[in-house]
């Protein structure tokens, strides 16, 4: 469990609340929070919401380098290099298999058994999507690749590895962000 210190560092960095989240997966060598864990599915009032993105990039630094990616056309050209680069494609789709079985793996089995039976579409999604909540071949952020990237121990993520390349390229340090704003708040 969390501490109300720590959820309010996560608050912001992202800039709001956060929802839902489980651990912190990863830390910079500062100690503060790059990546949590989100618990993958949200009960409300008209029913359960799956929520496909298991591991969330709080970093403020790392977001806004890999928004710069993003910005540049990182994702179409990552997109092309999926769909031309056949080993690529396949370690792709065994991250995406193995990122849905980690999200199943935090949601206790009469919990699971719940979904199925009364909410068979969304218990489908949370077994079979895949980084992000995508269904097929498509990328649809790096925040959430590079944030399993980082947050699993193996490195199984290849689109998350070559957004961690191209930060490392820039001279960008995945381990220690050096966000002045953020030791900022965390003095305070």
């Amino acid at each position: 469990m969390l501490h109300q210190e720590e959820l309010a560092t996560i608050a912001r960095q992202l800039g709001r609340p956060p929802e839902g989240v489980v651990d912190v997966a990863r830390r910079c060598l500062a100690g503060h929070p790059q990546v949590i864990t989100n618990y993958p599915i949200r009960w409300r009032s008209d029913g359960p919401q799956v929520f496909p993105t298991l591991y969330w990039l709080t970093c403020p630094a790392l977001r806004r380098q890999v928004g710069v990616l993003e910005t540049e056309g990182w994702i179409d050209r990552l997109q092309e290099k999926l769909e031309t680069d056949g080993s690529l494609a396949k370690w792709w789709q065994i991250a995406h298999r193995e990122y849905a079985s980690k999200r199943v793996r935090l949601i206790p089995q009469d919990e699971l058994a719940v979904l199925s039976e009364h909410h068979p579409a969304q218990a489908q999604a949370l077994q079979e999507a895949g980084i992000g909540g995508i269904r097929g071949q498509g990328i649809k952020c790096l925040h959430t690749h590079l944030a399993d990237f980082l947050a699993d121990g193996d490195k199984l993520n290849p689109i998350g590895s070559l957004v961690a390349d191209l930060l490392r390229d820039r001279g960008i340090s995945l381990d220690y962000c050096f966000d002045y704003e953020l030791e900022r708040f965390c003095r305070s």
